[in-house]
């Protein structure tokens, strides 16, 4: 009894006390650490494979070119020549050939082209927006395979220990050296262990379908994830927050809205239309020249600028809206980070080596009669669910370091961002 309780106490404060101790070494270890750590690169092929044949990012691309094609329709004259033909007979002969050109007087064509070149700035932005996303899902679900996977190998694991527990103690029990209450423990933690692997089996298929719903298929080889990450340090927030696509989009859509306003303003003034004809009226020359302009009476277009004004103010208090949010999605990005990358450090560097020697000593002391069947199952427990615990742990770090990248706009399509 000394003894199990001096092996319990030793497990216990192993598991704990070695975190501890790793927790002083977490700093320079990641002082050590890049700045900057890359994918892998058939990470970052698969990225640019799924963006290409991505339907959100099809129609985003789609909607981006149209954008391009408003610009250049802007950027052309508003206006077009007419060409006037008269003929007329009566006591005398008349014909004539004239000119009809409406002046853009306003500058309304340097307005439309300043409208259509904020959107598309904006539909750029928001391409580059739906990518971002589309690469944070596609992340996020090779973090959630990868984790799956390593918690179903441990629950296989488990379930192997679990069934030579079992066989052991069956040789133990008809030696008469296991009471049967024991064995029946061993064989309900053998039960136990089989459940758990057939709920981690399906965590690990719930896990694949999700990667593929991004992907389209799973790869012959899921391109593994990191396991060593950086040192964010304490980065400037408006820098970074400047690159996110899109607050730049909204940025762009409240441009966009103040060039319409300009816009609207210009077309309350009219544009005059100048006519310029040339002719033979019987056997004289006729020349004439004539000046219309509109005017708006009936309708002044009043209404037309104030719509617009009020889109101004909702374009711009959207802008704010999600800069408020982004900037605190930013700071709790980085906070996350931060917490899970120390915990995951500590636990590299001491807690998960001794995990493989503490199961085979409890094996060990168990089958010399020193430790209780009961004991060790808890104690065997307690090891293998602090393993799970570290992929766990693991597997958040992955999802806090890409929603770091998302938060700070580093995260994207690997031909326009640097991840």
């Amino acid at each position: 009894m000394r003894v199990s309780l001096w092996l319990a106490a030793a497990l216990l404060s192993g598991l704990v006390g070695t975190i501890a101790v790793a927790a002083e070494h977490t700093a320079s270890a990641s002082e050590s650490s890049t700045a900057d750590t890359p994918l892998s690169p058939a990470v970052t092929q698969l990225v640019s494979r799924v963006l290409e044949a991505n339907p959100r990012v099809q129609a985003a691309r789609a909607a981006a070119q149209a954008a391009d094609a408003r610009a250049r329709a802007a950027g052309q004259p508003l206006y077009n020549p007419e060409v006037e033909i008269d003929a007329e007979q009566a006591e005398s002969e008349t014909a004539s050939l004239g000119l009809r050109q409406a002046i853009d007087w306003a500058d309304k064509r340097g307005a439309r082209g300043s409208v259509a070149s904020q959107e598309q700035t904006a539909a750029q932005a928001e391409l580059r927006a739906v990518e971002q996303n589309i690469a944070g899902e596609l992340l996020n679900g090779l973090a959630a395979y990868h984790t799956a996977d390593a918690l179903n190998r441990l629950a296989q694991e488990r379930a192997q220990l679990m069934q030579r527990f079992l066989s052991l103690a069956e040789a133990r029990q008809r030696a008469g050296d296991l009471p049967q209450i024991e064995f029946e423990l061993a064989r309900l933690a053998h039960t136990q262990a089989v459940l758990q692997q057939a709920q981690a089996a399906v965590q690990r298929t719930e896990a694949e379908q999700t990667l593929v719903a991004v992907v389209g298929e799973l790869p012959a080889e899921v391109p593994t994830l990191p396991v060593r990450f950086p040192d964010i340090g304490t980065p400037d927030p408006q820098a970074l927050l400047a690159q996110l696509p899109e607050l730049q989009a909204y940025q762009a859509r409240s441009a966009a809205a103040r060039a319409t306003v300009a816009l609207r303003q210009r077309e309350q003034r009219p544009d005059p239309t100048l006519s310029l004809r040339g002719g033979r009226e019987a056997s004289d020359p006729l020349v004439g020249l004539s000046l219309s302009i509109p005017l708006y009476v009936r309708n002044t277009y009043r209404a037309e600028t104030q719509a617009a004004g009020a889109e101004l103010l909702q374009a711009e208090s959207a802008a704010q809206d999600a800069l408020r949010r982004a900037h605190a999605r930013f700071i709790a990005a980085a906070q996350r980070y931060r917490t899970t990358q120390r915990a995951w450090a500590a636990w590299e560097g001491a807690g998960e080596p001794s995990l493989g020697s503490r199961t085979a000593l409890l094996e060990r002391v168990w089958q010399a009669g020193e430790l209780s069947t009961a004991d060790y199952l808890v104690q065997l427990n307690q090891v293998l669910e602090t393993r799970a615990s570290a992929l766990d742990l693991r597997g958040q770090l992955w999802r806090s370091w890409f929603e770091w990248l998302a938060a700070s706009g580093r995260l994207g399509n690997p031909q326009h961002t640097a991840f």
